[in-house]
């Protein structure tokens, strides 16, 4: 009676891959790992793995998610270097917003764009309808089975529907899936994060592109944004998240002109340096880590008003901040706000002592518009402004060296004393 032929056992298996290293296995080590955008060793989202990219709600995670795709699509640069492959297309593939939604996005994006680069944008930027009624159940990622997490039947049919893609004439070169929250059924916790990670590395390895999973932050995170005090663990839920993905990536608004933040405030000091004397909103896309090549450096988008709403536009850092870490740059806008506090506390200081010098003037004008023989001495000057000895001796010093006062030596009382009077006009600095 015959039977099913049986497969090597997990043991013979790992044994026939205990061999030694090839040559050319060495040599292939040398070529950087594929990634979405690409200089050198420097990657944005490696291909064949699950990268995270988060924000604060309403921040504008799709507006910018769009702007990226775009760039891949028209095979534009990112941070000054960081290319895509030509000829590829990008899946955009959201539980969250609807392909309507998507329209906007992609409209306001082509606004920006000539004739051919918009063609190009209708044909390979792919936002599939997942409200369409035969799609209800696609947008489910991970299911909970008796209190347990577990892949949905989605994941294999993501792979085959997609998989004619990668040979297609412009292969897919990004699948985007938004968001975490709204692919699982799963709660936010590391069992769910863990599995929803693991399926979309599979889709991302069967299909050899790039996976970009969209999230939000914590809440307390969002206190640190003024410092720019960023991390992983801003990203809101489970430590398997972070841990599972290859790369991870925060999402910061910087403000604009006509919606900033305060002056000192460390968005608005990196606004100023990645984009001087441009007045539109300007986006961070702030690489944190990434384990398949050397982390890129900060990428910002400019945000364009169109009439379909916002395109975001990537945009070229000034020489100072391109190809500098994150960690380099953060150090460079902390230098730049003590440098500002100074200033500014310089100006404070400088304004305080002029406005003591105007009560001194004003003090001596007073003094002398009496009209009495009494000579107006520090005394006198002082008791009127309002200020110590101290004060008031620093005041009268500054009045008299701009020449707003002057000062002569009397007796009184048969005591040597300083006596002020206003100066005269061709003394006085204008």
């Amino acid at each position: 009676m015959g039977g099913r032929t049986q497969g090597p056992s997990i043991s013979e298996a790992l044994r026939d891959q205990l061999i030694p290293w090839s040559e050319e296995e060495l040599l292939a080590a040398l070529q950087p790992w594929p990634h979405a955008f690409r200089e050198g060793n420097t990657g944005l989202f490696p291909s064949g793995e699950v990268s995270i990219l988060a924000a604060a709600g309403r921040e504008g995670k799709t507006t910018v998610k769009i702007g990226i795709a775009v760039a891949m699509v028209t095979g534009h640069s990112l941070a000054g270097g960081l290319l895509p492959e030509s000829d590829r297309s990008v899946v955009v593939y959201s539980a969250e917003d609807d392909r309507q939604q998507y329209a906007r996005k992609v409209a306001a994006q082509i606004a920006c764009l000539g004739e051919r680069e918009g063609a190009c944008v209708r044909e390979r930027l792919l936002v599939p309808n997942l409200d369409d009624a035969g799609l209800v159940a696609a947008k489910t990622l991970v299911m909970v089975l008796d209190g347990q997490p577990l892949p949905t039947g989605t994941v294999d049919a993501i792979i085959e529907a997609l998989e004619p893609l990668t040979n297609a004439p412009a292969p897919l070169g990004l699948l985007i899936f938004e968001t975490a929250s709204t692919l699982s059924d799963a709660e936010e916790s590391n069992p769910g994060f863990r599995v929803l990670v693991l399926a979309l590395k599979r889709i991302a390895r069967e299909l050899k592109v790039p996976v970009v999973l969209s999230h939000h932050v914590s809440q307390a995170s969002l206190a640190n944004l003024a410092d720019l005090n960023v991390s992983t663990t801003d990203i809101r839920g489970g430590t398997a998240l972070v841990n599972n993905a290859r790369q991870t990536g925060l999402l910061v608004n910087l403000g604009s002109e006509d919606d900033p933040f305060p002056e000192n405030d460390a968005r608005t000091v990196l606004r100023q340096m990645a984009a001087p004397g441009r007045p539109e909103k300007v986006t961070a896309l702030i690489s944190l880590d990434s384990s398949k090549g050397i982390t890129p450096p900060p990428i910002f988008f400019r945000w364009v008003s169109t009439e379909w709403g916002p395109a975001a536009i990537e945009l070229d850092a000034p020489r100072e901040l391109a190809e500098r870490s994150w960690r380099k740059v953060h150090e460079m806008v902390r230098a730049r706000r003590s440098e500002q506090k100074g200033q500014a506390k310089e100006e404070k200081a400088e304004a305080t002592t002029a406005e003591r010098v105007r009560r001194v003037v004003e003090a001596v004008q007073a003094l002398k518009a009496r009209g009495t023989d009494e000579p107006v001495t520090l005394r006198r000057i002082r008791e009127l402004a309002g200020m110590s000895s101290d004060v008031a001796n620093k005041a009268i010093e500054r009045a008299v060296e701009e020449r707003l006062i002057r000062s002569s030596a009397a007796t009184l009382r048969g005591k040597a004393a300083t006596v002020y009077a206003l100066a005269d006009i061709g003394e006085s600095r204008q």
